[in-house]
Order: C-alpha cells, then structure tokens, then sequence
C-alpha cells in the first residue's frame, strides 16, 4: 500500500472542499485533495446533456430516496462536485434563517453580520454576475405571469463571467465553476489533487484522525490502494457522502440522522408564441413574493429536459403526441416548484453494495406546500398566456383550464408523482448543543481533535435558497477559524 503524507487532508472537491483547499493553501499549508470522481474541464460535455450527466453525475443522476413518495436526486462525482452541473444560481440566505440557525442549535459566532464578509469574498473571487441586458424570453414570460397575478420576482446572479459590454449576447461567457475558481487557485498554491480516488474510511487512535485509507481507480489501470495520513483532516463530500464516510469510520453521534431537502416539482407549459430560447441558458428570473417557504420559477429546456418533465397521458399513440410535442419545443418550457422540505432522512449503507439507502419522508405539511406552489405557478402560466400545462401526477392529462388547476393542485397523491431535489443538507448538522449536532459550531466532528466537516451537511436547517454560495461563505469562515486556533 503506497503512503502519501501532508498537512491537510480535504476529501471532496465541490464548494466546501475547494474553498478549505484554496484558503489552507493559500496560507501555505500541505494540502492533498482526494475526489472520487474524474478531472474533466468544465467546458468537457454540452450542459445539461446525456454526455454531461455520463461524466460528472454520481450513477448518472439516478438517486433516488424511499418513502411513501421516492424523491429523485442529483449529486455531482467530479472535481468540482455539484458546481460543475448545477444551475450556478447564487443567493444569500436570509438574515431571519441565518438567526434561526443560531438559535436552532447555539452555532457560536454566527450573526449575520459575522458572515458578510465571507459572502462578500466568494462574490469577489467566484465571479457572482447578474445576466447583462436581461435573463432572455423565458425569464421574461415568467415575470410577465407574476406581474399579471400582483406578485413580485427577482433576477437571480449566478457564478457566471459575461461579455463585456457592447458584446454580442453570452458571447464568451461561462460557468464560474469550481475547477475554474478555487480548484486552480489551491493548486497554484501549491496543493495536489487526486481523482478518481474514493475514500473507503478514516483511520483513528482515540479522539484523532491520522488519515484515510483510500482506493484509486482509473479506466485501464489496475485497483491501488493508498494510506492518506494527515495532521488534520476535512471531509466536504457533500451531505450524503459525508455521512456514510463518518459511519463508515465509526462516527455516528447525529450523523445521518437528519437529512433534509428542497422537494421539487417541476412541470411543461405550452404557448402560442415561441418562448424557449437556449441561447440564454439556464433563465434566472425567481418569483419571491412566497419566499422563503415557495420559489418559483423555470429551468433550462433543452429537448431532452422536456422529454423527461412532460409527463405521459393516459391515451393511445401517447408516444406519437410526446414527439409531435418535442418538435414544438420553442413553445414549450419546463417550469418549477421548489418548497423547503419538513422532513428529515436517515442516510444508511447498504451491505455489500456501494450505494446509500435514504428514508426520507415527503410529509402531509410538504405536499400541501407543493400543492399552494403548484396552483400559484399554475395560475402564473395561464396569466403568462399558456394554453396547456402538463400535470405533476404520473399518468395524468394535461391541465387546460382553471377547474382543472384547481381540482390537481388541492389533492397530490403520495406516491403517483415525480418529485425531485439538487438541493440535499443537514445531515450533520453544527453547533454547540451536541444533543442535537454532529459538529461544533466550526465544523470539527465531536469526540475527535483534528476531524472537520465543512459542507452543506453542517446547516441546521434549510437555507431557503440555492445553497452554493452558503457552503461557501460557511466553508471559508471555518477555514479561516481553523487557521487561527
């Protein structure tokens, strides 16, 4: 078994691990970064394509929770984690949550006003633009419906680099990734990154982790193993990964217990006049006025996408139609409902297999929130001019009127729809009160010395938005913590 030592051992390379990789490299330490996924550029596949999902997808986007309703989820497996395929839509929380957290599990210096400077920095050093000249006819239709029912929207910034003015549209633009930021600033400094290595458990004397033992796999190569040994060690490995490697390992005081999630619901328009243009991208636009329980809004549409999210009724020639459909894909967009979640899942290992099992229930308080969501974003497309909406429940027809409406959104079936997340934390939840938390309020694990985790499994609850810039912000604060002690 081959041994590599260093200072600082990050496991994972998504937003927490490549922030506490740059910072700690940044300030001169000996980092070694370990992915499990493959190194591929962030321009390697089409966004959004079969290609894409093959090459830096975990099983390729198949994940999926048990409960009375199963909820399928996204996970990145490639450097960068989810920032590689995500919709790189950046937000802060609000300042209400950022207090209910503190509250919630006495996190210690943890006042919004402690964690705008590192909010600031990630804006700063991960490029957070605003789309320039508008977010394109998608965005558009959306804030058109919501300003027909009296309801307010928001352009949303993304981890994005524009044109320079007076360019054409999104010429020369991109996604401020993750292997485009920080990953290439932590090397620059002087850390090494492993790919393709996954870590199997953490190596223990008492209270201090001393490292991994890890297996790296590559196409063509035989299977070798490596005994990681380290001073200290991070595990950002994201909020399901992170507590499967900490059980693995022995550590399961609050972890993987607590496991929650925005539950998505997401739906087909058709218009009269041509609105989907994929020359914009992934559009921003956001309806906010029933934040931060309800988002609204509408995703990128490609024609596979609007193969996947358009549902199939319960006619014959059913195929034919959903091609017939495909073909009019200007006029056609996906749209969404995404809800704060009020259940919470147990992340557990499978035997023999390499896969988690997750129970995690959709609550009766969850699908009455996605059902208000739902006829509130139906209502919108109507107003917006649609002349059919397609229907979340599985078999279902498509929804022309408002009687319809009404009569899907009052009473979504448990188990009969397709629900999905890219948004997954709180599974190993931070603070001082260790009846409740996994970690301290800086992310050290309880019951060891120099064992970190620093994700989205640390949030207590929540954020009500997309979480990157979150991770980030709360990455770098207990990056920076760990340096200082």
């Amino acid at each position: 078994m081959k041994r590599i030592d260093a200072d600082l051992l990050v496991i994972g390379s998504g937003p927490g691990g490549a922030m506490t990789a740059c910072v700690a490299a940044e300030a001169g330490r000996d980092v070694l970064i370990v992915e499990e996924g493959s190194h591929h550029s962030v321009d390697s596949a089409p966004s959004f394509s079969l290609a894409e999902m093959d090459q830096k997808y975990r099983n390729g986007g198949l994940n999926v929770t048990f409960g009375g309703t199963s909820i399928t989820y996204l996970e990145g497996r490639c450097v960068g984690g989810g920032s590689e395929i995500n919709a790189a839509l950046y937000h802060r929380p609000l300042d209400q949550t950022l207090r209910e957290w503190r509250d919630q599990t006495k996190i210690h210096g943890f006042e919004p006003a402690d964690l705008w400077p590192h909010f600031e920095a990630v804006e700063r050093d991960c490029n957070v633009n605003l789309v320039p000249g508008g977010p394109g006819p998608a965005a558009d239709l959306l804030k058109r419906g919501a300003g027909a029912m009296g309801w307010s929207t928001r352009d949303i910034a993304r981890f994005w680099s524009y044109p320079a003015k007076g360019e054409p549209p999104l010429a020369g633009s991109g996604r401020q990734s993750m292997t485009v930021t920080l990953v290439p600033r932590a090397l620059r400094a002087g850390a090494r990154l492993m790919p393709d290595t996954r870590v199997l458990r953490l190596t223990r004397e008492g209270g201090r982790v001393t490292g991994a033992i890890a297996e790296r796999s590559r196409a063509g190569e035989p299977h070798e193993r490596y005994e990681l040994r380290a001073k200290d060690v991070f595990v950002c490995a994201g909020a399901v990964q992170t507590p499967r490697l900490l059980r693995r390992s022995g550590l399961t005081h609050n972890v993987g217990d607590t496991l929650q999630l925005h539950p998505m619901i997401r739906v087909t328009a058709h218009f009269p006049e041509p609105m989907n243009d994929l020359g914009y991208g992934v559009p921003t636009e956001q309806v906010d006025a029933f934040k931060p329980a309800l988002t609204l809004g509408c995703s990128y549409s490609s024609v596979p996408h609007l193969a996947l999210w358009m549902g199939a009724e319960p006619t014959p020639g059913n195929a034919s139609a959903k091609l017939d459909k495909l073909r009019d894909w200007r006029r056609t967009g996906i749209f969404y409902v995404a809800a704060v979640g009020t259940g919470k899942g147990r992340i557990r290992d499978l035997p023999v297999v390499r896969e988690p099992f997750i129970r995690l229930p959709l609550t009766t308080d969850d699908l009455k929130r996605l059902g208000e969501g739902f006829l509130r974003l139906g209502q919108l497309l109507f107003a917006a001019g649609a002349d059919a909406i397609s229907t979340p429940v599985n078999g279902g027809p498509p929804i022309r009127d408002r009687a319809a409406l009404d009569a899907v959104a009052s009473a979504l079936p448990q188990g009969k729809m397709t629900v999905s997340t890219i948004h997954l934390f709180s599974s190993v939840p931070m603070g001082a009160d260790d009846r409740v938390t996994g970690t301290d309020s800086y992310g050290r694990v309880h019951g060891t010395t120099n064992l970190y985790v620093n994700d989205a499994s640390l949030f207590p609850a929540s954020p009500a938005v997309n979480p990157q810039g979150t991770v980030l912000a709360v990455a770098r604060r207990n990056v920076l913590e760990w340096l200082g002690g």
